[in-house]
């Protein structure tokens, strides 16, 4: 089964064999706008039947106007019907004229609502598309995001649902504009006996779209590629933004500015093509549609001298022939830079389909039995290698007991699974052979996964800190709490006097990942978090590793104090961190628990810890 799923798994680097058509991305493309029309019938039926509506009137118009003129330079010559009779009614010239007001009032309320239906509608594909797009990257696995660079995601997550909602819209609109435009000038043409005009214009349409599409086969593959280039220099701007200190702590903003120059010049180049082929297509359609107007008079003037018709009929076939033929011309000039559209927007949710098709290995059990309270944790017979490497097993046959109230602590060289083991009691993976069960009778993977999670604790190495204030950030995971209790928890972490020394307080905001907060600072923030969950068990992995030995032994007291009375995990390379814990585990590289004991056991026997202690790796 998870063979399969990693077949499921996107390889961006294999987008240029997208370039082909591919029914299967029109089918995406045109799947999203079918989800978003079920949930929004009416606007949807809205939007078409008035986008409908102004094609028809639009249409209309110029037979309307054809029939006044005709009347009126009719000169007492007598017409048929068609000209002097209107539901009913008798009509003369001015008459039609107010039957074209009547009209042209109508089409602007109808193409006000059309406007405001589409925009709506392709918003809340943006919107519905984000939301999926967020969906599925929170219930990713933790191996997701080693494969897709975050400004890759930012681009597709802002960049590509905004191309899909534009492409959408100039799509769809003006496709249903040209399908009705065209039918309804055919329908007019035929339907006004002017057989020889609406014959010659589709035939020369037809012949036009042909060239069109051939034309544009080659402008697309063009524009994929400067699609997609655009897409890895915006991924790496956001990129180098985010790392923004490495660049100013080296001093290389001149390398940086020089190398985004270069990949915009690269990205021009690829866009080259792309503007060729786009102004060959447009000049195109610009010189054949343009042709038709002459071409249509042409014809109808020499049918009219050929026929032996009057004046009236040549200037209602040059009246009404003419801007049918270019309503027709003009719906085949609209559609082909709908299919630019289309193409950028199929694209997009083929980009975005990459980030919300592939199905994560850890499927969570939201009917499983939730946990209140976790009293002992139990590793047995556990085989671990990550997803990537299945192989390569890191951690073998690893089973141990983790008892309600109890410190524990696992030293190792790197490499060697230590901090594996806290993300396997995170569920950040699953072992690859046995199992972790809880208070001896639930396996792990069959648990309500946010029930066993609310009483877990996690400090770590690099704090994970959002963009907002201190009352956001401490009672992330309890949103219920109170101010009151968000300050309780901050004073126990010895960082409410700090809190208090800023001139907003607990609103101060804090930058993206506490960029203005100092390192003691930041874990101090993340301790309070925990003394706030008051959770059952804490995970300490390497907490403290970043600090400087003042720093470090003011945080461990105020961690020493997170863990009383609680099952605690220390993560160690400090021997600071680990001297007054119940048990220590010992890890061999690839050879997973080789000793247990208390420090004093351990460090007055030869062995594996002894070792580490004595070559000054703890």
């Amino acid at each position: 089964m998870k063979e399969k799923q990693k077949k499921k798994l996107p390889n961006p680097m294999k987008f240029e064999s997208e370039f082909a058509f591919s029914w299967q991305k029109m089918g995406a493309f045109a799947a999203i706008i079918w989800e978003t029309a079920k949930k929004n019938p009416l606007l949807f039926i809205s939007m078409v039947l008035t986008t409908s509506l102004n094609a028809v009137i639009a249409t209309t118009m110029p037979l309307i106007s054809s029939k006044a003129v005709t009347l009126l330079t009719a000169n007492g010559r007598p017409l048929g019907p068609e000209f002097t009779s209107f539901l009913g009614m008798d009509m003369v010239w001015t008459s039609w004229i107010w039957v074209a007001v009547f009209m042209f009032v109508i089409l602007l309320i109808s193409e006000y609502i059309t406007d405001y239906t589409i925009g709506l509608f392709s918003l809340k594909i943006e919107i519905n598309e984000r939301i999926k797009i967020v969906q599925a990257l929170v219930k990713q696995d933790v191996d997701f995001y080693f494969d897709h660079v975050s400004g890759n995601i930012l681009t597709r997550f802002v960049a590509d649902t905004q191309n899909l909602s534009q492409g959408i819209q100039q799509f769809l609109s003006n496709l249903i504009y040209c399908l009705v435009a065209f039918i309804a000038a055919t329908i007019i043409l035929f339907s006004q006996n002017l057989y020889l005009v609406g014959g010659v214009t589709i035939g020369y349409v037809v012949f036009v779209l042909v060239i069109a599409v051939f034309i544009f086969v080659y402008f697309r593959r063009a524009l994929i590629r400067q699609f997609d280039f655009k897409r890895e220099v915006d991924a790496d701007i956001t990129d180098r933004i985010n790392n923004i200190t490495l660049i100013k702590s080296t001093g290389t903003e001149n390398y940086e500015i020089d190398r985004l120059y270069q990949k915009n010049q690269e990205y021009s180049r690829k866009g080259d093509r792309g503007v060729l082929l786009s102004t060959i297509l447009t000049l195109w359609l610009t010189v054949t549609i343009s042709f038709l107007t002459t071409l249509i008079t042409i014809v109808v003037i020499v049918g009219v001298i050929k026929g032996g018709h009057d004046g009236p009929s040549l200037m209602f076939e040059l009246t009404t022939g003419l801007p049918m033929a270019s309503s027709m011309a003009m719906a085949i000039y609209m559609l082909v830079p709908s299919l630019r559209a289309a193409t950028r927007a199929s694209n997009a949710s083929h980009r975005i389909n990459e980030l919300t098709k592939p199905i994560p290995f850890i499927q969570p059990n939201p009917e499983g039995p939730k946990i209140n309270k976790i009293s002992s944790i139990e590793f047995k017979n556990i085989d671990f290698a990550y997803p990537k490497k299945i192989d390569k097993v890191i951690i073998p046959n690893l089973s141990f007991k983790f008892e309600k109230g109890k410190s524990y602590a696992f030293v190792g060289e790197t490499g060697s699974g230590k901090s594996t083991i806290g993300r396997l009691l995170l569920r950040y993976y699953d072992p690859k052979n046995g199992q972790i069960i809880i208070n001896n009778k639930h396996d792990l993977k069959d648990v309500n996964l946010p029930s066993y999670l609310d009483n877990i604790g996690y400090v770590e190495q690099d704090p994970q800190i959002f963009y907002g204030n201190f009352i956001d950030n401490i009672k992330y995971g309890r949103f219920s709490d109170t101010k009151e209790q968000v300050m309780e928890a901050a004073k126990k972490a010895d960082l409410h006097d700090f809190i208090m020394s800023l001139p907003e307080g607990y609103e101060t905001l804090i930058g993206q990942r506490g960029f203005l907060l100092s390192g003691g600072q930041k874990q101090r923030l993340i301790i309070a978090r925990v003394f706030l969950r008051d959770p059952d068990l804490v995970i300490l992995d390497e907490a403290t590793s970043a600090l400087d030995n003042i720093v470090e032994k003011e945080i461990q007291d105020q961690l020493d104090k997170l863990v009383v009375g609680k099952t605690s995990i220390t993560i160690a390379h400090r021997l600071s961190t680990i001297k007054n814990v119940d048990q220590i585990i010992v890890l061999g590289m690839n050879k997973g628990i080789v000793q247990v004991g208390t420090f004093e056991e351990l460090i007055n026997k030869p062995g594996h810890f002894k070792n580490l202690y004595e070559a000054g790796t703890i």
